[in-house]
C-alpha cells in the first residue's frame, strides 16, 4: 500500500527551507521521547538555576542576620560593668581582682573566640564568639588587656578611664556595624524581592512555553488524528479523508501515527469502492474481471487463475486467467476434490509446505490456492502463481494476504447473490409477468442466503408489500391494467434497492424483498423510502394514468427469529397490521403482534 506521506518527500520540502527553519523541523524530527525529554531538561535546568539563584541570595542575608556582632556588644558592656564595679566604692580589694580576672577572662575570649558565660540581672546566659579579624577592635581590646595586667592597687585613674574610653569606642564601633549591617540588610531585601519577581517571570514563561510545546509537539496533532479517526468510525466524510489526508511535517512518533491513519482512511475507502464497483458490475464476468484487475494492479500478481466451483457436479471450472494463455491443470476440472484447497476448504500454500499440492504442474514456480467459501460451502478457488525469480518478495506476499482476504471477503457476498441471479436465469424462475424472482427461487434460495447471513455476522432484512385495494383495480379497469400497475411497482422496487438485494414476487399483488448485509432496524427505512416511491409515482395504463399506494410489513432475520420463514411470517403479520391501520403504511413487526394473532384464532368462531 502506498504511503500518503513519504519521510524522504516530507523532508526534501524543507531543504530550501531558511538555516533557522531547517533546524527546527530537524528537532520536530527527532523521536518524540527525545524531543520532550529536551524540554524537561531544559525546564528542569531553568528551574534548578532559579533555586540556586535564591538559595546564594538567602545566604547572603542568613550571614547578615546571624553576625554575632550583637555578642561582642553585650560582652563590651559586660567588661565596662566588671571594671566600674571593681572600682566602686564598696568594692574590697578581694571582689575588684575577682571583677578584673573576669574582665581579663571575657577580653580574652573576644579576641581569640569562644564561649562566655555571663550573667545579667541574675540571669544566666552564653555568648559565642568567633576570633576578631578586625585590626582596629583587636587593637582595642590589646591595649585594654595591656593597662589590666597591672596590679589593682597600681591602677590609675587615668588608665581606668583610658580603658573605659577604649571600650566605649569599640562599643561604638559595634554600633556603626549595626547600623551599616541594617542597612545592608534592607538593601539585600530589596535585591531579593525584585530577583522573586524576576525569577517568577522567567520561571511563568519557560512553563508557559513548555507548555506550548508540549501541545505543538503532542496534544494538537493527537486531536486533529482522533477526529479524522472519529469520522472514519461513523462514516461521516471518508472520500473526503481521503481527498484530504492528515498532514504533520515531523517524522517522529505522531508523524508515523499521522500517516498510518492516513493508510487506513485509503485502505478501508478503496474497500468500501471495490464493494461498491461489484455491487454495480451487471454480470458475474465483470466482477471476476475486476476480481483480476485488482490482483493484478493493486496486489502486483501477474500469473493467476481465478476458478468456480459446482459442488452438484464436483467440477471447476476457469472463469478468469492472466495471462490469457496461462496453462491450468485440466484434471481438476473435471474432479474438483482434487484441488487441496477446494476439499479442505483452507489455505494452500507452497511457502509454508513444499510440494504440498501435487496437481499444482509448475516445477519452476510456487503457489498460494485461496478458497472462496459462501454458505459453508467452496464456491471458488483463486490461485496466485509466483515464479522462483520472485521468491524474494515472500515477505512483502505475505504482508498483503490479510488485505487480499479481506477484499475478498468483502466480494463474496456480491458474488453469492450475482451467482443466485446467474442460477436464476439457467433455472428459469423468473416471474414472466414483473421480470422479478418468483416463490421458487426465494425457496431455493434462502437456506444459502440465510448461512451467509449468520457467517459474518450481519441482518437480512424482509419486506412483505402488498398493493392496496388491488383487485378494485382488476373490478374496474380489467387484469391488463391490473397487470401494468403490478409491472410498474415491481419496477419501482427493483429500481429503489441494491443489486445485491432480492425482490421477487410472492404471489398475487404481494411482493417479498431481501435486504442483504444491513444494520439492525436499517429495513424499516427502506421501507419507508420504497413506499413514499410508490405514492409519488404515476403509473400511464390503458385506462389513463393511474395512482397507487403499498402497505409494508417489516421483519429482521436473525433479530426477530433464528427460523427464516418465522422472520418471513412476522413480515406477513406486520403487513396485515398496516392493512388495519389504514393501508399505505409501514409497520415494523413487534412480539405482541404474534400474541394477537394467536389470541385471535384461539376465540370462538
Amino acid at each position: 500500500m502506498k504511503n500518503f506521506q513519504n519521510p524522504e518527500e516530507k523532508n526534501s520540502l524543507f531543504k530550501k527551507e531558511s538555516l533557522w527553519k531547517r533546524l527546527y523541523f530537524g528537532f520536530n524530527n527527532l523521536s518524540l521521547f527525545v524531543k520532550v525529554g529536551f524540554v524537561m531538561a531544559l525546564c528542569g535546568l531553568i528551574i534548578l538555576l532559579i533555586i540556586l539563584t535564591l538559595f546564594f541570595q538567602l545566604t547572603k542575608i542568613e550571614n547578615k542576620l546571624y553576625s554575632n556582632y550583637k555578642d561582642y556588644l553585650l560582652a563590651s558592656l559586660y567588661v565596662q560593668e566588671k571594671i566600674l564595679k571593681s572600682y566602686s566604692l564598696s568594692s574590697n580589694d578581694f571582689e575588684r581582682k575577682l571583677s578584673l580576672k573576669e574582665a581579663k577572662r571575657v577580653l580574652t575570649l573576644m579576641l581569640k573566640g569562644g564561649v562566655v558565660p555571663v550573667e545579667k540581672n541574675n540571669i544566666k546566659f552564653l555568648l559565642h564568639l568567633t576570633p576578631l579579624k578586625d585590626p582596629e577592635k583587636i587593637k582595642i581590646l590589646k591595649k585594654v588587656l595591656k593597662i589590666l595586667e597591672t596590679e589593682p592597687e597600681k591602677l590609675k585613674k587615668t588608665e581606668i578611664n583610658s580603658i573605659l574610653e577604649s571600650l566605649q569606642n569599640f562599643t561604638y564601633s559595634l554600633l556603626q556595624e549595626e547600623i551599616s549591617q541594617r542597612a545592608r540588610l534592607k538593601k539585600l531585601f530589596s535585591q531579593t524581592r525584585t530577583i522573586e519577581l524576576f525569577l517568577g517571570v522567567i520561571l511563568a514563561i519557560v512553563l508557559l512555553c513548555g507548555g506550548l510545546a508540549f501541545f505543538l509537539m503532542v496534544l494538537a496533532p493527537l486531536k486533529k488524528t482522533t477526529l479524522r479517526i472519529h469520522d472514519i468510525t461513523y462514516a461521516k466524510n471518508l472520500s473526503l479523508a481521503q481527498k484530504e489526508p492528515l498532514s504533520v511535517p515531523f517524522n517522529d512518533e505522531i508523524g508515523k501515527l499521522v500517516e498510518e491513519v492516513n493508510n487506513l482512511i485509503k485502505y478501508f475507502s478503496e474497500l468500501g469502492q471495490f464493494k461498491r464497483l461489484l455491487e454495480e458490475d451487471e454480470s458475474l464476468d465483470d466482477v471476476y474481471e475486476r476480481l483480476g484487475q485488482l490482483l493484478r494492479q493493486r496486489f502486483g500478481f501477474s500469473h493467476f487463475v481465478i476458478y468456480t466451483v459446482s459442488n452438484s457436479q464436483n467440477t471447476m471450472e476457469v472463469v478468469y486467467r492472466s495471462p490469457e494463455d496461462l496453462v491450468v491443470n485440466q484434471e481438476i476440472l473435471v474432479m474438483a476434490d482434487l484441488c487441496r484447497a477446494k476439499r479442505t476448504g483452507r489455505i494452500v500454500s507452497s511457502f509454508e509446505t513444499e510440494g504440498i499440492c501435487k496437481m499444482f504442474i509448475y516445477e519452476n514456480a510456487d503457489h498460494i490456492c485461496i478458497p472462496l467459501i459462501a454458505g459453508g460451502k467452496v464456491e471458488g478457488v483463486i490461485q496466485l502463481i509466483i515464479p522462483h525469480e520472485d521468491k524474494g518478495k515472500i515477505k512483502e506476499i505475505e504482508e498483503a494476504m490479510p488485505q487480499l482476504q479481506a477484499f475478498l471477503e468483502e466480494s463474496l457476498p456480491v458474488i453469492e447473490a450475482k451467482r443466485y441471479a446467474e442460477s436464476l436465469k439457467q433455472m428459469a424462475i423468473k416471474d414472466p409477468l414483473t421480470g422479478l424472482y418468483n416463490r421458487r427461487f426465494v425457496e431455493q434460495a434462502l437456506d444459502n442466503l440465510t448461512a451467509g447471513i449468520l457467517r459474518r455476522g450481519t441482518v437480512l432484512g424482509v419486506l412483505m408489500c402488498d398493493v392496496d385495494y388491488f383487485k378494485k383495480v382488476n373490478d374496474e379497469y380489467g387484469h391488463d391494467v391490473g397487470d401494468e400497475i403490478l409491472m410498474g411497482i415491481a419496477k419501482i422496487l427493483k429500481q429503489n434497492v441494491r443489486k445485491a438485494d432480492i425482490v421477487a414476487r410472492f404471489g398475487g399483488e404481494e411482493f417479498l424483498i431481501l435486504l442483504v448485509d444491513i444494520r439492525k432496524d436499517e429495513a424499516e427505512k427502506v421501507a419507508e423510502k420504497l413506499r413514499k416511491k410508490v405514492e409519488e409515482a404515476v403509473f400511464e395504463t390503458k385506462a389513463g394514468i393511474l395512482k397507487k399506494t403499498i402497505s409494508i410489513g417489516v421483519s429482521e432475520f436473525p433479530v426477530d427469529a433464528k427460523g427464516i420463514w418465522q422472520v418471513i411470517k412476522f413480515a406477513d403479520v406486520a403487513l396485515y397490521k398496516a392493512k388495519q391501520m389504514g393501508r399505505n403504511k409501514v409497520v415494523r413487526f413487534r412480539p405482541e403482534m404474534w400474541e394477537e394473532v394467536n389470541s385471535s384464532e384461539k376465540e370462538p368462531q
